[in-house]
């Protein structure tokens, strides 16, 4: 379908642009997999600048719409990943993704005995002469990378972690099985990030690329942490849906029913 800009319109030609894939996107007249009219051929029927073009292409990538190959031109993506009404309490990642459906692999990338750095030891409530077993892990959702996993554990309390195989396992299963302990609380955060060098390499997106980071500590029973965790989710394949009830909306919010 021909790509139509106006000029004198109230909207940037860029989003013009945009819009008109988006839309051909999500009806699904373009469907994964299928190749977009590059720079060149936008900039022929639309008479804009090739800058133009490319910010379109740009900011559909950005959303995780479209993958972008270099030398091959820009393709339509699959479906993002989807967690739906995710209600675990302290669940593992494997367990998280396995009630959404789908499947997980995780590679691990660095399984080490180190000293502590300064954040680990205050998270941990550590001594700077204590060390942790430190895990990094990359996972897949259906055979698409989706999040870096960088966990630390007490090497003093877990000492057996570091040699275990915890290729597609659950590290939570792994320290029960070893020394029942099980994580009882926990307090995690997430916040808006960008991809910096490193993660973006591993993660096969651009380096500023929108993330989620969440940081976790859990407890165990006793009260004493037994993990720092952060995880690094890309932005552009990846979303959380959560279904609300009355109640739950009402509680939130702290008003009251009209």
């Amino acid at each position: 379908m021909p790509i139509r800009v106006d000029p004198s319109g109230p909207f940037p030609l860029y989003y013009q642009i945009r819009e008109q894939l988006r839309q051909q996107i999500l009806s699904g007249a373009l469907k994964p997999g299928d190749l977009l009219p590059g720079e060149t051929q936008i900039c022929s029927e639309t008479g804009v600048s090739r800058m133009t073009a490319r910010a379109a292409l740009s900011q559909l990538a950005f959303e995780g719409l479209v993958t972008r190959k270099r030398g091959k031109g820009s393709f339509v993506a699959g479906p993002k990943t989807t967690f739906q009404d995710i209600r675990f309490p302290l669940a593992s990642y494997t367990q998280m993704v396995e009630q959404a459906g789908l499947h997980t692999r995780s590679r691990i990338r660095l399984q080490r005995v180190l000293p502590a750095d300064a954040p680990v030891v205050e998270q941990l409530r550590l001594t700077a002469a204590e060390r942790v077993v430190h895990v990094e892990r990359l996972r897949s959702v259906n055979d698409e990378i989706m999040s870096l996993e960088s966990s630390y554990y007490p090497h003093a309390r877990f000492p057996a972690l570091a040699d275990q195989d915890l290729t597609d396992r659950s590290i939570y299963a792994v320290i029960q099985e070893l020394y029942g302990v099980v994580p009882a609380t926990a307090t995690q955060t997430v916040e808006l990030s960008v991809a910096g060098p490193y993660e973006a390499g591993l993660l096969g997106i651009r380096e500023g690329t929108p993330v989620a980071l969440s940081s976790r500590v859990s407890y165990a029973e006793d009260n004493r942490p037994i993990e720092y965790t952060q995880v690094i989710h890309r932005g552009d394949r990846f979303r959380s849906v959560t279904h609300l009830s009355r109640s739950e909306i009402l509680g939130q919010s702290g008003s009251q029913a009209p």
